[in-house]
């Protein structure tokens, strides 16, 4: 019975980090590795070998990393201050009051706002706003790819 209960946990792990690609007020990857936890610790310690375990922590550190780098290189690549950042991070908490297209269109609106009060014309505003939603689209695109990934490799050992 307990086992059931392990692995209903597992998987709820799993899920909240994978709904965490969109919520940022969810670590992503971390609850992914968490789930990996819970199955080594509670349920079976002996299918996970070392080499899943060094892959599993470098792929969460270059999830977050990913998770702060490719906003911030995309709103600089299209000409936005250091307050971009964030701008879009507090823009897409806002968002999610207003569900998936929330949190999407906060943090260009957020960044928009942000760079014409620093007095850039409308133009180069939308400019800014639109590169921080290019970096958080391609961010969510290579985080899923490789959390992904990184369940399928724990399914194969695993199943």
């Amino acid at each position: 019975m307990m086992e059931i209960i392990w692995w209903i946990l597992t998987v709820l792990l799993f899920i909240l980090g994978f709904v965490g690609l969109i919520l940022p007020v969810l670590p992503d990857a971390p609850l992914l590795l968490a789930g990996f936890l819970v199955y080594h610790f509670l349920i079976n310690s002996d299918t996970l070998p070392t080499s899943f375990w060094v892959g599993a922590v470098l792929i969460t550190l270059v999830v977050v990393v990913v998770d702060y780098v490719a906003g911030g290189i995309a709103a600089r690549t299209y000409g936005g201050s250091k307050w971009s950042i964030p701008a879009a991070i507090l823009g897409a908490l806002v968002g999610i009051a207003f569900g998936p297209l929330g949190i999407l269109v906060g943090p260009l609106v957020a960044v928009f706002l942000l760079e014409l009060i620093l007095k850039k014309d409308w133009q180069q505003a939308l400019r800014v706003g639109y590169g921080t939603l290019v970096g958080f689209l391609g961010g969510l695109f290579v985080k899923g790819l490789l959390m992904g990934g990184l369940l399928i490799w724990f399914l194969i050992l695993v199943l």
